[in-house]
């Protein structure tokens, strides 16, 4: 099948594996980039989802290093963002460089659509060691890296010290446990109620909650090898319960309500004291009615500690004329000195190890330094498989179920893997 097809059939379906790739292997695109010249000419798309990033001043850093290489950057709102890709790819008009996440790295890595980075590697200019594992996993595909990560999340417990001490309620430490985090929940939710004020915000995210708490109570969101969904697991069974458990006695909203109003919205309005919030909140958190009156722990401590990392990453189009510019450009933003100016914007953390100084120093008037820690500590990889955006649909569409009680526990979580199963066997005969 020829690309052009691949990627057609990659467009219509919306991110479904097409089942062919003119990669032979089924394996990415092409090993053989370059990136040693620093005076190759050329000029080079770079698209990106909108962000509080300075790319302005990264493409200056690049330019320092490859002046002869112009970047030509284009935004667009991360809703939208990987609706357009598919719509360029499906006409062979992909940016030479583009953003990437994991949900569907896989799919474009096993399409042969972007270049790898193993000649940057073998040859010292790209060094996985200095990111942390889980990002490194996120972004590889058959022991082959397609992606240089920019930036990395991690999870926290953010909380509104104001509402604590009106619900007379001790604040929360970093020793808390999931059972530290239910009383503390209810208490206030019964004392602050008949204001509208819930203990805690919880909801039906993946990345900001339930896939932390699976993991911290020893379960999985799919085995090893992403062939079989496992929410029937021990431990993914008593994370949904957790939390469908809070919803029940009203220490947190109704699955209704944190769906017309994010948890997140809910945090920042001052109606929650608790939210499990991610590294890059930090920036609208700042600037929202309740900045002055919050501050960030390690999330609680289940049967382990975990906590879910996911970031971003740029990858090249294999097939552009400029590729070796287009992996250059990314082999730049994931370096230390490309790092540092990602850092220094406080929108997100750094992936390069030793650069996250730059994002705590952005907002010292909160505890960020809570967030790398956790994930060099204990960070699980996001967890991913061929056609990731398959199966989130069905998540989606049976997480809020369960935890709205219109399915038990047991039973919704048994019909979950069934039909995830389906899909990874779909994605395994392709």
């Amino acid at each position: 099948m020829r690309r052009r097809t691949v990627l057609t059939g990659l467009a219509l379906s919306g991110l479904a594996a097409t089942g062919c790739s003119d990669s032979g292997s089924g394996g990415g695109g092409g090993g053989d980039v370059d990136v040693s010249d620093t005076e190759m000419e050329a000029t080079i798309e770079f698209a990106a989802w909108e962000a509080d990033f300075d790319w302005e001043s990264v493409i200056e850093g690049f330019n320092q290093t490859y002046p002869n290489i112009t970047v030509q950057m284009t935004k667009t709102p991360f809703k939208d963002f990987f609706t357009r890709l598919q719509t360029q790819a499906s006409g062979d008009n992909l940016p030479d460089a583009f953003m990437m996440n994991g949900p569907n790295f896989q799919l474009y890595a096993s399409h042969g659509i972007i270049a790898s980075f193993e000649n940057a590697v073998e040859a010292g200019e790209l060094d996985f060691a200095n990111y942390p594992e889980a990002m490194h996993e996120l972004y590889t595909y058959e022991d082959v890296a397609y992606g240089v990560p920019t930036s990395y999340d991690s999870i926290g417990l953010w909380y509104n010290e104001e509402l604590f001490e009106k619900a007379g309620v001790e604040v929360p430490t970093d020793e808390w446990t999931w059972e530290d985090l239910h009383e503390a929940a209810k208490e206030i939710s019964e004392a602050l109620g008949d204001e509208g004020i819930y203990g805690f915000a919880g909801g039906a995210y993946n990345q900001e909650l339930f896939y932390n708490l699976i993991f911290q109570a020893g379960g999985e969101v799919l085995n090893e090898d992403a062939t079989e969904a496992r929410y029937s697991s021990e431990g993914s069974r008593k994370a949904l319960q957790f939390l469908r458990d809070m919803v029940e006695d009203g220490s947190s909203p109704s699955i209704q309500t944190t769906a017309d109003t994010s948890p997140d919205e809910l945090f920042k309005s001052g109606k929650a004291a608790m939210v499990y919030g991610g590294s890059f909140r930090v920036a609208g958190y700042v600037d929202s009615a309740v900045g002055e009156n919050i501050q960030v722990v390690r999330l609680p401590i289940g049967e382990q500690r975990g906590v879910v990392l996911h970031g971003g990453a740029v990858v090249a189009n294999a097939e552009s004329e400029n590729v070796d510019a287009a992996a250059a450009f990314a082999v730049y933003t994931g370096s230390q000195e490309g790092q540092q100016i990602i850092g220094e914007s406080g929108a997100s953390i750094p992936a390069y190890q030793g650069t996250e100084q730059a994002y705590i120093d952005a907002h010292p008037e909160y505890d960020l330094e809570i967030f790398p820690q956790s994930a060099e500590e204990y960070g699980f990889p996001y967890p991913v498989s061929a056609n990731t955006e398959a199966w989130l649909e069905v998540e989606s569409d049976m997480i809020p179920k369960i935890l709205a009680g219109e399915l038990s526990v047991e039973e919704g979580t048994e019909q979950l893997d069934e039909k995830i199963d389906a899909i990874l066997a779909e994605e395994d005969e392709q």
